[in-house]
């Protein structure tokens, strides 16, 4: 469905940011993008979204395809249209609007109003907390309200594609949780999801594909199963490690830099 091909990325003309990354976004699947600060998830989805040129970044190298049609080049306004909706990473509600009025902004490009309103009584099954808030300014509600309110806006283009960037990012474990289940919820709907995140347990717990991007490109794949599986992701991503004593430790305490050597190579 989603298709980038060989991707390179360059800030300010100078700053190489994506060095010939290439992943997939299956129908119908939920995907995870994997990485640290600094790995180049955002500029992904920007790259995806047509978002670069605001940041100063444009693609150099490679391409974008979705449902067979080359949108590398696309306007923002014409990728949302063709059905790929994205959740930014701090959620950026308008805080001097309401609830209703930041959900209406995100139908600005769906024109079918029958659409724009089974979209809307959808998000707010989905979050019965909009519901209450409705009319409340979305500056005054809390970080779990305010990313709520950036799924349901997302939602109200009618989107193929969602693509979520980092939103678990400081939110409580219940609300990572109903954050985790409405994306399950909207794949079992049919729709495909991109999953970008730091937090590699939540991600990878629903996700049928994963990759882990460092320094631009992807050090590894597979399924979400196999990564989560896999030693190298356990002590990078999840924080675990056994010494040969069979005890278990965290990561800030163990540094494998022969691991770490292979990963950057």
């Amino acid at each position: 469905m989603l298709e980038i091909a060989n991707l390179e990325v360059v800030y300010n003309e100078v700053i190489l940011v994506l060095r010939g990354l290439s992943i997939d976004v299956p129908d119908g699947q939920i995907v995870a993008l994997l990485g640290s600060n600094g790995a180049g998830k955002t500029t992904t989805a920007r790259s995806v979204t047509g978002l670069l040129d605001n940041h100063g970044g444009k693609v150099s190298k490679g391409s974008i395809s979705w449902q067979g049609q080359d949108i590398t080049s696309a306007s923002p306004s014409s990728i949302v249209r063709s059905g790929i909706s994205q959740v930014m990473e701090g959620r950026r509600c308008f805080g001097e609007l309401t609830v209703d009025e930041n959900l209406a902004t995100g139908a600005f490009t769906n024109k079918n109003k029958a659409g724009v309103k089974a979209q809307y009584d959808k998000v707010m099954e989905l979050f019965p907390r909009l519901q209450e808030r409705r009319k409340q300014l979305a500056g005054y509600m809390s970080g779990g309200e305010q990313q709520m309110l950036a799924i349901g806006r997302a939602l109200m283009a009618e989107p193929k594609l969602l693509i979520l960037d980092e939103p678990s990012l400081g939110l409580a474990p219940l609300l990572v949780q109903q954050v985790r289940d409405v994306v399950v919820e909207l794949n079992k709907e049919g729709m495909s999801i991109l999953l970008i995140e730091q937090n590699a347990m939540m991600a990878l717990s629903i996700a049928d594909q994963g990759y882990i991007m460092e320094n631009g490109k992807v050090v590894m794949d597979g399924t979400g199963e196999k990564l989560r599986d896999d030693d190298d992701v356990k002590e990078f991503y999840l924080g675990l490690h056994q010494d040969e004593g069979g005890e278990r430790k965290s990561f800030r305490d163990v540094k494998h830099y022969k691991r770490r050597k292979k990963w950057a190579s």
